[in-house]
């Protein structure tokens, strides 16, 4: 996981006969490309409060030709936490890109962009979390 400001270091990876170049952080393909199926692309989980820790499980399928890899998840923030399989994923098959969002010292309206990089047509796509933080309320001391 990378935390706000880190940055990451470049690399390549291979995904059966699709070979995957890395340039400026982004993964450009050379070949047939996999192609994510988001069932959706963004979430909002409402309102919550201070200091609640909230997940959403983001669904998709490789509709693409070859194994879909993906070499690289970012997010927005430290606060922003993504889980998902280093597994290639075969054709027509589906998987879970899981995203936490802890948001102790947030307040308002939050909104968190999770950038995936794998060996599809733009090199990238991009999931949103979107939350309404309420402050957590005062307990009164006597």
């Amino acid at each position: 996981m990378i935390a706000c400001g880190e940055k990451k270091s470049e690399s390549s990876a291979t995904a059966e006969s699709t070979k995957v170049e890395v340039v400026q952080g982004t993964v450009a393909p050379t070949g047939p490309v996999a192609k994510f199926q988001f069932e959706e692309k963004e979430f909002d989980f409402g309102e919550i409060t201070e200091g609640d820790k909230v997940t959403h499980v983001f669904n998709y399928k490789n509709t693409g030709e070859v194994p879909l890899l993906i070499t690289n998840v970012r997010t927005t923030c430290g606060c922003t936490a993504p889980n998902w399989s280093k597994e290639p994923l075969a054709p027509g098959e589906t998987a879970e890109l899981t995203v936490s969002f802890n948001s102790a010292h947030k307040k308002g309206t939050q909104v968190k962009r999770v950038t995936i990089s794998a060996n599809v047509e733009d090199g990238m796509d991009v999931v949103t979390i979107r939350a309404k933080v309420n402050p957590k309320e005062e307990k009164a001391t006597m």
